[in-house]
Protein backbone atom coordinates (compact mmCIF):
# COMPACT_ATOMS: atom_id res chain seq x y z
CA UNK A 1 0.00 0.00 0.00
CA UNK A 2 1.11 3.50 -0.78
CA UNK A 3 1.19 6.73 1.84
CA UNK A 4 -1.23 9.17 1.38
CA UNK A 5 -1.59 12.70 2.68
CA UNK A 6 -4.50 13.35 4.76
CA UNK A 7 -6.33 15.91 6.77
CA UNK A 8 -8.07 15.06 9.87
CA UNK A 9 -10.43 17.49 11.53
CA UNK A 10 -11.63 17.54 15.55
CA UNK A 11 -14.04 19.59 16.83
CA UNK A 12 -13.60 19.32 20.83
CA UNK A 13 -16.11 21.17 23.26
CA UNK A 14 -15.49 24.85 23.30
CA UNK A 15 -15.54 24.85 27.30
CA UNK A 16 -12.54 23.09 27.49
CA UNK A 17 -9.26 25.08 28.97
CA UNK A 18 -6.72 25.45 26.82
CA UNK A 19 -4.35 23.47 29.04
CA UNK A 20 -6.69 20.21 28.62
CA UNK A 21 -7.12 20.90 24.65
CA UNK A 22 -3.24 20.49 24.51
CA UNK A 23 -3.78 17.50 26.23
CA UNK A 24 -6.04 15.98 23.95
CA UNK A 25 -3.46 17.25 20.92
CA UNK A 26 -0.61 15.72 22.71
CA UNK A 27 -2.72 12.76 23.01
CA UNK A 28 -3.79 12.29 19.08
CA UNK A 29 -0.16 13.69 18.04
CA UNK A 30 1.37 10.41 20.70
CA UNK A 31 -0.94 8.04 18.83
CA UNK A 32 0.46 9.73 15.34
CA UNK A 33 3.69 9.22 16.53
CA UNK A 34 3.45 5.57 18.32
CA UNK A 35 1.75 4.39 14.48
CA UNK A 36 4.74 5.72 12.48
CA UNK A 37 2.66 8.23 11.11
CA UNK A 38 4.50 11.79 9.55
CA UNK A 39 2.87 14.72 10.83
CA UNK A 40 3.35 17.62 8.62
CA UNK A 41 1.64 19.84 10.69
CA UNK A 42 -0.72 20.60 13.54
CA UNK A 43 -3.13 23.55 13.34
CA UNK A 44 -5.20 24.46 16.13
CA UNK A 45 -7.71 26.72 14.44
CA UNK A 46 -9.04 28.23 17.35
CA UNK A 47 -12.90 28.55 19.02
CA UNK A 48 -15.25 29.20 16.98
CA UNK A 49 -19.52 28.91 17.29
CA UNK A 50 -21.04 26.24 15.82
CA UNK A 51 -23.52 26.58 13.41
CA UNK A 52 -25.58 24.45 15.25
CA UNK A 53 -25.91 22.89 18.20
CA UNK A 54 -23.46 19.64 18.86
CA UNK A 55 -24.44 17.50 22.14
CA UNK A 56 -26.10 20.70 23.66
CA UNK A 57 -22.63 22.56 22.50
CA UNK A 58 -22.50 26.09 21.03
CA UNK A 59 -19.00 26.95 20.91
CA UNK A 60 -16.40 24.50 19.32
CA UNK A 61 -12.57 24.48 19.25
CA UNK A 62 -11.07 23.07 16.10
CA UNK A 63 -7.67 21.31 14.97
CA UNK A 64 -6.61 19.95 12.38
CA UNK A 65 -4.08 17.24 11.97
CA UNK A 66 -1.98 17.21 8.86
CA UNK A 67 -0.49 13.98 8.31
CA UNK A 68 0.83 10.88 5.74
CA UNK A 69 0.25 7.23 6.38
CA UNK A 70 -1.05 4.29 5.23
CA UNK A 71 -5.00 4.21 4.58
CA UNK A 72 -5.97 1.45 7.23
CA UNK A 73 -4.51 3.66 9.69
CA UNK A 74 -7.27 6.69 8.84
CA UNK A 75 -9.83 4.04 9.92
CA UNK A 76 -7.99 3.10 13.67
CA UNK A 77 -7.38 6.83 13.74
CA UNK A 78 -11.13 7.49 13.51
CA UNK A 79 -12.70 4.33 15.35
CA UNK A 80 -10.53 6.42 18.42
CA UNK A 81 -12.38 9.51 17.59
CA UNK A 82 -15.34 8.14 17.79
CA UNK A 83 -14.83 6.45 21.36
CA UNK A 84 -13.26 9.71 22.84
CA UNK A 85 -16.20 11.49 24.48
CA UNK A 86 -14.46 14.81 23.96
CA UNK A 87 -14.49 14.81 20.24
CA UNK A 88 -17.88 16.58 18.72
CA UNK A 89 -17.12 15.92 15.27
CA UNK A 90 -14.53 14.81 13.24
CA UNK A 91 -13.27 14.72 9.57
CA UNK A 92 -10.87 13.11 7.79
CA UNK A 93 -10.08 13.79 4.02
CA UNK A 94 -7.24 12.83 1.19
CA UNK A 95 -6.02 15.50 -0.21
CA UNK A 96 -5.29 15.11 -3.69
CA UNK A 97 -1.47 16.65 -5.38
CA UNK A 98 -3.69 19.35 -6.58
CA UNK A 99 -4.91 19.97 -3.83
CA UNK A 100 -1.86 19.89 -2.33
CA UNK A 101 -0.35 22.12 -4.75
CA UNK A 102 -3.13 24.93 -4.35
CA UNK A 103 -2.66 24.88 -0.78
CA UNK A 104 0.77 25.27 -1.00
CA UNK A 105 0.55 28.39 -3.35
CA UNK A 106 -2.38 29.55 -0.88
CA UNK A 107 0.12 29.35 1.62
CA UNK A 108 2.97 31.05 -0.48
CA UNK A 109 0.63 34.03 -1.30
CA UNK A 110 -0.60 34.45 2.41
CA UNK A 111 3.41 34.13 3.54
CA UNK A 112 4.18 36.97 1.00
CA UNK A 113 1.48 39.23 1.91
CA UNK A 114 1.72 39.32 5.13
CA UNK A 115 6.18 39.96 4.55
CA UNK A 116 4.89 43.02 2.82
CA UNK A 117 2.00 44.32 5.07
CA UNK A 118 4.88 44.02 8.01
CA UNK A 119 7.43 46.04 5.69
CA UNK A 120 4.36 48.62 4.97
CA UNK A 121 3.95 48.80 9.07
CA UNK A 122 7.78 49.49 9.38
CA UNK A 123 8.19 52.15 6.67
CA UNK A 124 5.17 54.03 8.37
CA UNK A 125 6.89 53.59 11.98
CA UNK A 126 9.07 54.66 10.60
CA UNK A 127 7.69 57.92 8.86
CA UNK A 128 6.04 58.49 11.92
CA UNK A 129 9.02 58.76 13.92
CA UNK A 130 10.94 61.19 11.70
CA UNK A 131 7.69 63.67 11.91
CA UNK A 132 7.87 63.07 16.00
CA UNK A 133 11.29 64.08 16.07
CA UNK A 134 10.88 66.74 13.18
CA UNK A 135 7.92 68.16 15.75
CA UNK A 136 9.99 68.16 18.80
CA UNK A 137 12.96 70.07 17.02
CA UNK A 138 10.37 73.12 16.15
Amino acid sequence: MTKRHYESYIILDGNFEDSAVEEIIKKYENLLTKNKVEIKNIDRIGRRRLAYQIKRKQNGFYICFEYIAEPDFTMKLERTYKLDENILRYLTVIMSKNELKSKENYLKKKAMILQNLEAEKQELEKSEKIKEEGKQES
